[in-house]
């Protein structure tokens, strides 16, 4: 049962990695306008969505490995990993809202800049955050 929870965890985990492109992706976003905007941020909510599921996966496949492995991790570095894991579930969910302000501003012909600009803010959050629990995940002694 072991592999299969690696096998699991890391692959939620390169979906992941998506999360390190939204900020750019959504600096692209930021530039077009009318439809092609409209259609280009449907194509982020998408992955957005992907990216929260393969997060839930990431957090329960940890949880399970966790629980099967001796000796047990640094309660700081498990403690670590799940703030980590929920600031990224959180910022994402708020990119999420932030998405679906952008694109109904965008059908009423309103202004998305500033819609943009804090899921760009947000966006920055979470990749920091991924590459931050990346690193900690990877490297349990630096919290040991």
């Amino acid at each position: 049962m072991y592999p299969v929870m690696i096998f699991l965890h890391v692959v939620s985990a390169l979906l992941l990695g998506a999360y390190i492109m939204f900020p750019f992706l959504v600096g692209r976003a930021a530039t077009l306008s009318g439809a092609a905007q409209e259609s280009f941020v449907g194509v982020i909510a998408k992955i957005n969505r992907i990216g929260q599921f393969s997060l839930i996966v990431t957090f329960l496949t940890g949880g399970a490995m966790i629980s099967q492995v001796d000796p047990k991790p640094s309660v700081l570095w498990m403690i670590s990993s799940i703030v980590l894991l929920l600031i990224v579930g959180a910022i994402t969910g708020m990119v999420g809202g932030r998405i679906k302000k952008l694109i109904a501003n965008s059908k009423a012909g309103k202004s998305t800049a500033s819609d943009a600009a804090k899921i760009k803010t947000f966006s920055w959050i979470a990749a920091i955050a991924v590459i931050v629990a990346v690193l900690i995940m990877t490297n349990p002694q630096l919290l040991s």
